[in-house]
């Protein structure tokens, strides 16, 4: 206010898009967009570790990375091939289709489930990204609606080709390795790459990275004195007989996998074809170390072809109700995969090493393709016709040479003819400086939308950014807050009130409210114990006793120790099924789903909030002893704080009252 140089605006604009906190403000609304939570939904709601996502966010765009590059990393990043192989932020980009749900209670259709989260994908690329309502053409086509019901699957091709399933694990899993193990594997791919091709350096380290592409247990079927435990794992009895169908053994001449063996001695055997047929081979199965997973493998001799493998079992220490042990899933590779040259005992020790991890997108290997079919009228046990990868004909067609998957994908959304990419992220920005889009249906831009009050704007500014910017988010920003229109003053006359309540015309500056995270905030920041900690794992600051109902793992809300209770709201645990009560009060959402926009509301319980909630309460008396401490050292020596106002101090119990 003080500074009378002609950009002072312009500067204070600079300073601000270039805190560490910029990152932090737009990665929070995208959050709702990737319906990002740390945990897997549905009843069971189990935890996820996904938080690297958010870290990748924050970064991102404090970095202003170019939003056509921004979204095709998170659409495909895991195709991204510039090297060797793509980098582990290319594979944490991807975590943004990896946010859907997974349901980990016992007894549920695994391939149900894993074809929700597909469609989910589907739903929130055009919501999110696009700013189109699809999803209205899951189950029939509409009159009114120029894109068509097999379309729909057309477009769902794109990403049912991933080999995530509705598995406990949350596989495919991106594996974060130590220093070290991180310079092993670094140095394998190199000489794997030198001494036999780039084809084989890829492949062995996307199987330490991502272990896949294997076969899940949960794909096995025709059991017989077996069981899909908990419909995760396959587990085998006394003469337990499984199969796993569709296997392509071509070239194929050793197996990887994970089991868990509780009880030693066991025979198991694996047949071509049909129960009785040839043997592939017989291995005994120990006792795993603490009944915990392990992995091993077994080589068999070369065959060719698509086959069922059948497994049995035989171990006469089990009682007939007892199972021995049970797979988590099957590799199968070339003979000898893994003991290429010197590099052995690096690939065996990665293999089984201990590693955090993140949930990632992998696509199928071509011989593990998934056929996609039209559901008819949405009913997923209904299947009709196979389709192939195709975008809507309503829209431009797909870039020449774009490759038929989802970075085919992501080049076709980024192109300069695709008229939706650019003008929903202009239309997202605007509403949440302005407080309502341009067209105020974020979700849907399409004829069944609110039009927009200013069409010329909208298309001058989507060009702009696409075209001028080089799909720069921070000068678009720049651009809309440089406006004569946003730096108008904001007060409102009784007139200008009833002739443009929402100021849909512009006529005056805009006048929001905070966010919920933002309230948060913004009490810890007059507060003085705001942490200003960047990245990491979500935190737990205070929370009322009893809001998490866990039964399955009797999970519990653990308050976070010393400071790190006082971080941004960003980085507070989401649960889906509990999220974060006062954040919820003031128009936050459980991200179960894509969220294109809050709906902002005034209610007795966002007052109640800041007046009862313990995190609040807490705030309060550090800002009433930040006061006194202001005071008191502001005033004359003679000066005395009055005596019936006790001093708050920073070690006040919890529930002690402010006066």
């Amino acid at each position: 206010m003080n500074d009378d140089a002609p950009n002072a605006y312009e500067a204070l604009v600079d300073s601000l898009l270039a805190l560490p906190q910029y990152g932090e403000r737009w990665t929070a609304l995208w959050l709702d967009l990737a319906r990002f939570a740390d945990t897997k939904g549905y009843e069971r709601d189990d935890r996820r570790q996904i938080w690297r996502y958010r870290d990748w966010l924050i970064k991102l765009f404090n970095a202003d990375m170019p939003y056509d590059r921004f979204l095709t990393e998170q659409l495909a990043g895991d195709l991204l091939d510039e090297g060797i192989h793509p980098t582990d932020n290319q594979y944490i980009a991807t975590a943004f289709h990896r946010n859907t749900m997974t349901n980990d209670e016992g007894g549920t259709d695994n391939e149900e489930f894993r074809t929700a989260a597909v469609i989910d994908r589907v739903n929130t690329t055009w919501e999110a990204l696009m700013g189109t309502s699809f999803a209205c053409v899951q189950c029939h086509d509409h009159p009114y609606d120029p894109f068509r019901h097999e379309e729909y699957y057309q477009f769902m091709a794109f990403f049912n080709n991933s080999r995530d399933a509705d598995t406990e694990e949350d596989y495919p899993l991106l594996r974060h390795f130590s220093t070290e193990d991180s310079l092993k594997l670094e140095n394998l791919t190199n000489r794997v790459k030198e001494t036999i091709s780039p084809e084989k350096a890829k492949q062995v380290y996307t199987f330490l990275k991502t272990l896949q592409p294997v076969f899940y247990s949960l794909e096995t079927d025709s059991l017989e004195n077996a069981a899909l435990y908990d419909t995760k794992w396959l587990g085998l009895r006394q003469h337990g007989v499984a199969r796993l169908p569709n296997v392509n053994l071509d070239g194929k001449g050793r197996l990887l996998f994970r089991y868990q063996g509780w009880t030693g001695g066991g025979r198991w055997t694996v047949y071509l074809d049909k129960p009785d047929g040839e043997v592939l081979f017989s291995t005994i199965l120990d006792k795993t170390k603490d009944g915990g997973f392990e992995i091993k493998q077994v080589d068999f001799p070369v065959k060719s072809g698509t086959h069922n493998l059948w497994f049995t079992y035989e171990n006469a220490q089990l009682k007939p109700d007892m199972a021995g042990m049970q797979f988590d899933w099957f590799h199968f590779a070339e003979p000898g995969f893994g003991d290429e040259l010197e590099v052995k005992a690096d690939f065996q020790h990665l293999l089984r090493a201990t590693a955090q991890t993140t949930p990632v997108m992998v696509e199928n290997v071509p011989k593990m393709k998934r056929h996609t079919h039209v559901f008819e009228r949405g009913n997923l046990l209904v299947k009709g016709r196979v389709v192939e990868a195709a975008t809507p004909k309503h829209l431009p067609p797909m870039p020449k040479n774009a490759p038929a998957n989802r970075l085919g994908l992501a080049k076709w959304m980024t192109s300069p003819t695709h008229p939706l990419t650019a003008r929903t992220m202009v239309n997202r920005l605007w509403e949440q400086l302005f407080g309502y889009g341009l067209a105020e249906t974020l979700e849907d831009l399409g004829s069944q939308g609110i039009p927009p009050t200013h069409q010329e704007l909208l298309d001058w500014l989507s060009w702009e950014f696409m075209h001028d910017y080089d799909w720069s988010t921070k000068k678009l920003l720049k651009t809309m807050v440089m406006s004569a229109t946003y730096r108008q003053d904001s007060r409102v006359s009784a007139e200008a009130m009833e002739a443009d309540p929402y100021n849909h015309l512009y006529a005056r500056g805009p006048r929001l409210r905070l966010t919920a995270e933002q309230v948060r905030d913004q009490a810890l920041s007059i507060a003085g114990v705001l942490n200003q900690k960047m990245y990491g794992p979500s935190v737990m600051p205070h929370q009322p006793e009893g809001v998490w109902q866990s039964p399955w793992n009797g999970d519990n809300w653990k308050l976070a120790e010393g400071d790190e209770r006082y971080r941004r709201a960003i980085y507070t645990f989401l649960k889906r099924t509990g999220p974060y009560p006062a954040m919820m009060t003031f128009d936050g959402v459980a991200r179960e789903v894509c969220s294109a926009r809050r709906v902002r509301t005034n209610t007795p319980l966002q007052a109640l909030v800041t007046l009862n909630d313990e995190a609040y309460i807490v705030a309060a008396r550090y800002f009433a002893n930040r006061i006194y401490e202001t005071a008191k050292n502001s005033q004359p020596s003679s000066w005395r704080w009055p005596t019936r106002w006790p001093r708050v101090t920073h070690q006040m119990p919890p529930k002690q009252r402010c006066w």
